[in-house]
């Protein structure tokens, strides 16, 4: 488990197949998404949250906050394919409650500093063009603009972070 002054993220477990569900359907929290997700693609979804998360120690995990004990979202990393290669994609996801509060830019630092203790190599994270407030995330996060391009039929600016483990050690 990862703890912040505010929130505990863990990699998924079983047990929270029934939130994600419920969230994937939700259109206020994909928002900047392909859309909510029928309850089998949401299932589809959560499955490989779990496979990610047996081979990536800093997979797309559930962000609990801690003063509620309720998951607000999710933040971490999964397998993507683009222009004919296979990358970590960087990525999170709350709640309505839970966004104006820093969670995105606290859950991601602390996502980040697990990755740069096992990983060296980039990290893209596509944002839809008008969502500025991810934008401002992935810039205090270290991400920087590499270009727009279609990824998963969508127009998304691409962002990319590099991490050397043998220069964070």
């Amino acid at each position: 488990m990862i703890s912040t002054e505010r929130l505990d993220l863990r990699l998924p477990e079983e047990r929270d197949r029934e939130v994600f569900v419920e969230l994937f359907g939700r259109s206020d929290f994909m928002v900047f998404s392909g859309g909510t997700m029928t309850p089998v693609d949401a299932s589809s979804r959560f499955d490989q949250m779990l496979t990610n998360a047996r081979e990536i120690p800093f997979a797309k995990q559930p962000v609990v906050e801690r003063a509620s004990g309720t998951i607000v979202g999710y933040c971490g990393v999964a397998w993507m394919d683009f222009e004919g290669r296979r990358w970590l994609e960087f990525g999170y996801r709350f709640t309505p409650a839970a966004r104006g509060k820093g969670y995105a830019t606290e859950a991601g630092q602390a996502i980040l500093a697990v990755a740069g203790r096992s990983f060296t190599g980039e990290i893209l994270a596509t944002i839809d063009p008008t969502n500025d407030a991810s934008k401002r995330v992935a810039r205090k996060l270290g991400f920087e603009y590499w270009k727009l391009a279609i990824v998963g039929g969508f127009e998304d600016e691409v962002h990319r972070l590099t991490i050397d483990v043998a220069s964070a050690v």
